[in-house]
């Protein structure tokens, strides 16, 4: 069972809150990712919370001069952590992105847009590094460590993840694109696509050759001519930490 995902909820508006409190509660008993909500009507509470050292793993939030100020306030304590802003105004849309919301949704919440908001953000938050990447098995869902992942291959009918331990966890493929689901995987600059159907952890990676990668299992990941500079820049990155 995925671990418990702790998110946040801060909006003035009562019944709003109450919804959307609702919806989440439906999203998760659906998607099987656990999640414990905390309700916030006042941004000051919440803004009380994390200056006295409480976290959370993702932040859904009003918006308005109070929610844009709370947003910059949590990048200082938590840079990486996952916001969405709800509101009934288009009018912080830049605002909310210059704190680096994941999602701005517009009120009454689509329940497809929800769920897709939820979903990005709780793969986010897994991407982080000590963190847990839900996998889905036939009939089961699991969870690994990020951490402990060498390379994820991409095939016909399954995801193969290749772990340091020399499991292999074979997940259910997705209703989307490789590249677009492990796109926070990507961005974190700790894994990098070397192949239309490979994603490969940099730490792992012992040398690199024309057309493959070395793992530190001992297997030559491909890389394909449209990745190889992105393979070389990530790798470089990596050796100059």
């Amino acid at each position: 069972m995925p671990d418990i995902i702790r998110a946040a909820l801060c909006d003035s508006d009562r019944n709003d809150i109450t919804k959307l409190d609702n919806m989440i509660k439906e999203w998760s008993a659906v998607s099987e990712q656990p999640i414990e909500t905390f309700l916030f009507s006042d941004p000051a509470a919440l803004r009380e919370q994390i200056t006295a050292g409480k976290s959370f793993d993702i932040y859904l939030l009003g918006i308005s001069n109070h929610g844009i100020e709370l947003g910059k306030q949590l990048r200082v304590r938590a840079p990486d952590a996952p916001i969405i802003y709800v509101t009934r105004t288009k009018n912080y849309a830049y605002e909310a992105y210059t704190v680096g919301a994941l999602r701005y949704l517009l009120k009454p919440v689509d329940a497809g847009e929800l769920a897709s908001a939820l979903e990005f953000a709780c793969f986010v938050h897994r991407a982080l590094p000590g963190s847990k990447l839900t996998v889905r098995l036939p009939g089961a869902v699991t969870s690994i460590s990020v951490d402990n992942v060498i390379y994820i291959e991409n095939n016909v009918r399954s995801m193969k993840y290749v772990m340091k331990n020399g499991e292999v966890v074979n997940g259910t493929r997705r209703n989307i694109s490789f590249e677009k689901f492990f796109e926070p995987l990507l961005a974190s600059g700790r894994f990098v696509q070397t192949h239309k159907s490979f994603i490969a952890n940099v730490s792992c990676i012992r040398t690199l050759r024309t057309s493959s990668a070395q793992m530190s299992n001992g297997v030559n990941v491909p890389i394909s001519r449209r990745h190889i500079n992105e393979v070389h820049r990530c790798y470089e990155r990596f050796e100059m930490k």
